[in-house]
């Protein structure tokens, strides 16, 4: 039986480490979602030796029976997630996520954190009981301010449940310095920062610095991205900012060789995330996270416009039009797309990239090895394509690969030279296709 025991945690740990890896990749994305039931699972496995939700009266065979009848339950999951000011206050970045196996989808709406909101009988009543005083208006992301991070379900999240018409079944609370470490020990994430940013505020001891561009951003910096405000449309545009560097996020973590950042990840999340997820909803996880792909995960905003009311200023809601937005992600019922058609389980062609060797290409050199420009003009030429400029990228070394492209259907052909590389449309290059070649075209 020992023996037996032993071969089942073998098996149980292997899948237990895909697990993990799976869940950072999606979970990291939407601020470590599933990535606190990961680690939860990992360190209650790993360092405890014990199988989660296993019977040791089992046989393994009869354990694996157990595990893929767990499996076959649906996951139908919507999860708030707050990212908190430095003082760990106030919820100045607030979205929810829904997660669902049976259409193997992951949806992320952001609420603006100057959403006005008016509180509640209720929640005027528990706000009095707790902190004895009374609060009829004021912005979501103040409700904690005035109520208590650790009553955030009494108020924030019970004016989500009522603002959508959902219910909240679990909320995970990050800081901003697991943010920054995070980022750190990832290598950082490379995002093209959409315009020069610059602001000061010193009483929050926040200094912005940085210019528009493609470039690899640290902790400190991926920080001054997310927190810049000076935006023309207020919270909306600062919302559509944060999730280019999501999107981004997203493509670093997917990688292999993320599997290695495991051990340091652990400890920062354990100190600085704050999370109500029972541990032991990992097994029924295991089926979703194996299947889940990235294309499916997306991101949407609460409809509604910014403007100044009494001298503040507020986001207001769009409750007409919320009703559609809110259909289509808590009540989807329409599957993903298989990666295979219906014959016998291959590949469909609906996908192949279209091969257009007549449009013109722009190759720049961001590895800081010579002459690998020239080399990949060659190389293109040789297939039949036309090189148009070579050049070397001016504004920093980049590890990955990005190909800009007007039409992004004309960029996938190129994926096949270029192994990792990200696809970002751009209708302002002067070529069809520009491809900034990374360190990672050499390694």
């Amino acid at each position: 039986m020992k023996r037996m025991n032993k071969e089942l945690n073998m098996v149980q740990q292997k899948k237990l480490l895909k697990i993990f890896l799976k869940a950072i990749a999606i979970t990291m994305v939407v601020c470590t979602v599933i990535i606190g039931i990961g680690i939860g699972a990992y360190y209650s496995f790993i360092y405890d030796n014990k199988v989660i939700d296993s019977n040791e009266s089992l046989t393994a065979e009869e354990q694996e029976l157990e595990n893929q009848k767990q499996a076959a339950s649906v996951i139908n999951q919507t999860i708030a997630v707050f990212g908190v000011d430095e003082d760990g206050i106030r919820t100045d970045v607030i979205f929810v996520v829904n997660f669902n196996s049976k259409t193997n989808k992951v949806k992320l709406v952001s609420i603006p954190r100057d959403t006005k909101v008016q509180w509640t009988e209720t929640q005027r009543s528990k706000l009095k009981e707790y902190k004895g005083t009374n609060i009829y208006t004021s912005k979501i992301n103040e409700m904690t301010a005035y109520g208590g991070i650790e009553n955030i379900r009494d108020f924030t999240i019970n004016q989500i449940e009522n603002m959508l018409g959902i219910k909240i079944d679990n909320h995970i609370i990050i800081n901003l310095e697991a943010f920054r470490k995070i980022v750190d020990t990832i290598g950082g994430v490379e995002v093209d920062v959409p315009r020069r940013m610059r602001y000061t505020d010193n009483a929050q001891g926040l200094y912005i610095n940085l210019d528009a561009g493609l470039q690899l951003l640290d902790g400190k910096k991926a920080e001054q991205l997310v927190r810049f405000r000076q935006y023309l449309n207020g919270d909306v545009d600062r919302i559509q900012v944060q999730q280019l560097f999501l999107k981004a996020f997203a493509q670093k973590v997917m990688s292999p060789q993320m599997i290695t950042k495991i051990p340091q990840i652990i400890p920062i999340l354990f100190t600085y995330i704050k999370t109500d997820v029972n541990l032991t909803q990992i097994a029924s996880y295991y089926p979703f996270l194996q299947s889940f792909n990235l294309n499916y995960l997306s991101f949407n905003t609460i409809p509604g416009e910014g403007r100044y009311e009494n001298g503040i200023s507020y986001f207001f809601p769009d409750r007409a039009a919320m009703d559609a937005l809110i259909e289509d992600v808590f009540f989807d019922t329409e599957a993903a797309p298989s990666e295979a058609d219906d014959n016998n389980g291959e590949t469909s062609t609906q996908n192949e990239p279209v091969i257009d060797k007549t449009v013109t290409i722009e190759v720049l050199n961001a590895t800081g090895v010579t002459g690998i420009a020239g080399k990949i003009k060659d190389t293109l030429e040789k297939q039949g394509y036309k090189v148009g400029r070579i050049d070397n990228y001016s504004k920093s070394d980049l590890e990955s690969t990005v190909i800009y492209a007007k039409d992004i259907q004309q960029a996938e052909q190129f994926k096949t030279y270029f192994k990792g590389a990200s696809i970002q449309t751009n209708t302002t290059i002067g070529y069809d296709i520009q491809i900034i070649v990374g360190k990672g075209y050499i390694n």
